[in-house]
C-alpha cells in the first residue's frame, strides 16, 4: 500500500479542474462592479455560481470521506462501538444546522458537470472503492489521511467563501440596478 501522503497529483489535479475565484472575477474587477455593464454582471454572476456548484459538491464528498475516516478511527478507540458499514447513516447524517438563520445560504443541491472528476481524485486519494478496506489500514495511515484531506477540505472552503464573496458582491450590483431602474427586468424575460 503506498504512503497517503506521497502523491500530491490528485489534490493538484482536483484542484485545477476547479476555477479559480480570482480567475473568474478579479479582485480589481470585483472592486470596479458597479462600472460594469449588466449583462457582464450577469454573465460574471453565473460563472461564479457554477464554479460554487463544483467547490461545493468536491467539498460535500470530501465531508464524507472524512466522516467515515474519523468514524473508522473513532470506532478502533471504543471496539465496542457499531461497525461502520451500519453506522454510515448516522455518519453522514446532517447534524447541525445553521446557529443563526441570517447567516445560513440556501445552496443548489446538484450534481455539477465533472463530478466524476471529483469523485475519482478523491477515490485515488483513499485508493479504495469506497469504505472497504479501512479495517486494514493502520492508525497511523487513517490519521496521515485526516490530516490530509482536512487541509483539502479547508483549501476548498476558502476558495468556496472567495465565490459566494463574489456572488454576493455581483447580486448586490444587480439588486442596486434593478431597485434603482438602471437595469429592467424584462430584460431577463427576453
Amino acid at each position: 500500500m503506498s504512503d497517503p501522503g506521497q502523491d500530491p497529483s490528485v489534490e493538484t489535479d482536483l484542484v485545477a479542474a476547479l476555477p479559480e475565484p480570482d480567475a473568474l472575477v478579479p479582485a480589481g474587477t470585483l472592486a470596479e462592479v458597479a462600472s460594469l455593464p449588466t449583462v457582464e454582471l450577469r454573465r460574471l454572476r453565473n460563472l461564479c455560481e457554477e464554479a460554487e456548484e463544483g467547490t461545493s459538491y468536491a467539498r460535500r464528498l470530501l465531508q464524507g470521506r472524512l466522516d467515515i475516516l474519523r468514524a473508522a478511527l473513532d470506532e478502533r478507540d471504543e471496539p465496542a462501538a457499531n461497525d461502520l458499514l451500519s453506522s454510515l447513516p448516522r455518519i453522514l447524517s446532517d447534524r447541525g444546522g445553521h446557529a443563526d438563520a441570517t447567516h445560513a445560504r440556501a445552496t443548489r443541491v446538484r450534481v455539477p458537470p465533472g463530478a466524476d472528476r471529483y469523485a475519482a481524485a478523491l477515490d485515488a486519494v483513499l485508493a479504495e472503492d469506497g469504505a472497504d478496506g479501512l479495517e486494514e489500514r493502520s492508525i497511523d495511515d487513517l490519521e496521515r489521511l485526516v490530516v490530509r484531506l482536512g487541509a483539502y477540505e479547508h483549501e476548498l472552503s476558502v476558495r468556496r467563501r472567495a465565490l459566494f464573496d463574489r456572488i454576493d458582491a455581483l447580486r448586490s450590483e444587480l439588486a442596486d440596478r434593478y431597485k434603482d431602474g438602471r437595469a429592467d427586468v424584462r430584460e431577463l424575460l427576453s
